[in-house]
């Protein structure tokens, strides 16, 4: 593990921290974007050869009714990282939960997103 280590500490410093560019208008309040964590992280990743693999897996989904009186999916998603080094073939495994909640079709998307962007801030101790 000391090829792909070496490289992971190369990641972690080019990621230290990821500005809280998104802004939540109902709630009133500013958080770091999913699609900021992904591209810092990939690019990071790229750099060192290094390549990421997410397979999700479905834990949970049940139907949850609204303050409002409405349907909603909520659902749990577990997301399985593989971070190899294309070099030495080393691998280290991540892992992410994250649930989301919808009345559409989106339920499931908002669950991997948070399961994928958390798994990546805490594994690289990313800051916002």
């Amino acid at each position: 593990m000391k090829n792909i280590a070496a490289k992971l500490v190369k990641v972690m410093e080019e990621c230290r921290a990821i500005p809280k560019n998104g802004t939540n208008s109902f709630h009133h309040y500013k958080y770091t974007t999913s699609a900021d964590v992904m591209e810092k992280i990939n690019t990071a990743l790229v750099k060192q050869n290094l390549i990421s693999i997410v397979i999700p897996e479905l834990i949970n989904s049940i139907e949850v009714l609204t303050a409002k009186g409405t349907t909603e999916h909520l659902v749990t998603v577990k997301t399985d990282i593989t971070l190899i080094d294309s070099e030495s073939g080393e691998e280290l495994h991540l892992c992410g939960l994250g649930s989301g909640q919808d009345g559409g079709d989106k339920a499931v998307m908002k669950a991997q997103t948070a399961a994928i962007k958390y798994a990546y801030m805490l594994s690289f101790a990313i800051s916002s």
